[in-house]
């Protein structure tokens, strides 16, 4: 890896590891050395995209640093690629830390507006995607259910799926048919997305709060970066009503929500979406072999699912939304 950091117009004084990547302690601050993951082109668009929501102000992020041939990407001697990105030194957010978990949603709030002010200055483009993809998921639900039906012989796991599985892609179902009669698109929410945001993404530095890990950037619907923020927290904490009335209060101080938006996030949560990722995982696997790991996960999902429905009906009692539940 030397020849890749002598590539860099900075000085090497200390080296450790981070998650999947090298951590540099350099003259220049602190750099993260990691594998491409993804396309050059994609590269150069988180590059693009990073440089300008730091001119929006948002400032602490994980920013493409070029080699001193101006490059984004410099090979090792075997001919691997890699990035390197400026990073920063502080803790992870914590998932079980109320203070910690508002701190961050008002950190996702404020790359929200940077992120709408961006997509505003780049010309607004017609934006007619179903938000979360849960049309493309419901269908990937009845293909993979179909495959399971098919095969003569059935493994544990496969038996188990197909006794759960009427009853989540009835979830999956209706909450479809909701979106299409209640959900109306609100222009303001159209714009930079962080696609993965959660508290492994948010550190807590000397002053500030850094945001890391933009892999899945995109232009959308901004509030699905919060349900799935606090679906998130929710799952690390027990489905604790009170941390996700905290987590939607402290994200409003900054961007307002009105009823509308409860309603979204609701419709959001009421999909089964750890249901559709087993599913989506089981089909990406050897099916000669089934990890016993994606087993334990389909019964936890089955074993949480009224713990789930409480939050639901929490939401549901505390911001009004009885039209959905009717």
């Amino acid at each position: 890896m030397g020849e890749v950091y002598e590539a860099y117009d900075m000085e090497v004084q200390g080296i450790g590891r981070g998650r999947g990547a090298i951590i540099l302690m350099t003259d220049k601050g602190i750099r993260q050395v990691a594998a491409l993951n993804g396309t050059d082109e994609r590269l150069l668009q988180e590059k693009q995209f990073k440089d300008s929501i730091y001119e929006k102000g948002f400032c602490y992020i994980d920013r493409v640093v070029p080699n001193s041939d101006e490059e984004l990407v410099t090979c090792d001697r075997y001919g691997n690629p890699f990035v390197c990105r400026e990073y920063f030194q502080g803790r992870e957010c914590s998932a079980s830390n109320i203070r910690d978990l508002e701190k961050a949603v008002i950190n996702l709030a404020q790359f929200h507006k940077a992120g709408r002010e961006l997509y505003e200055d780049e010309g607004s483009r017609e934006y007619d995607k179903m938000p979360g993809n849960l049309d493309r998921k419901l269908r990937e639900l009845r293909r993979i259910r179909n495959f399971v039906s098919r095969r003569n012989k059935k493994n544990d796991f496969e038996i188990q799926y197909i006794r759960a599985f009427d009853y989540f892609y009835r979830q999956a179902d209706r909450c479809l048919k909701l979106f299409e009669e209640n959900f109306k698109c609100n222009e303001k929410w159209i714009g930079y997305c962080h696609g993965s945001y959660n508290y492994h993404s948010v550190m807590f530095c000397d002053g500030y709060i850094a945001t890391t890990n933009f892999d899945r950037f995109h232009v959308g619907y901004q509030l699905v970066d919060l349900y799935q923020f606090m679906r998130k927290a929710m799952e690390k904490n027990r489905y604790d009503i009170e941390m996700a009335r905290d987590i939607l209060s402290a994200y409003s101080q900054i961007r307002h929500l009105d009823k509308e938006d409860y309603e979204f996030i609701y419709l959001m949560y009421s999909f089964p979406e750890k249901f559709w990722k087993i599913s989506n995982r089981y089909m990406n696997s050897r099916k000669s072999y089934i990890s016993p790991v994606l087993m334990e996960k389909l019964q936890k999902v089955i074993e949480d699912d009224q713990e789930k429905l409480k939050i639901l009906s929490e939401i549901n009692d505390t911001y009004g939304l009885h039209k959905l539940t009717n």
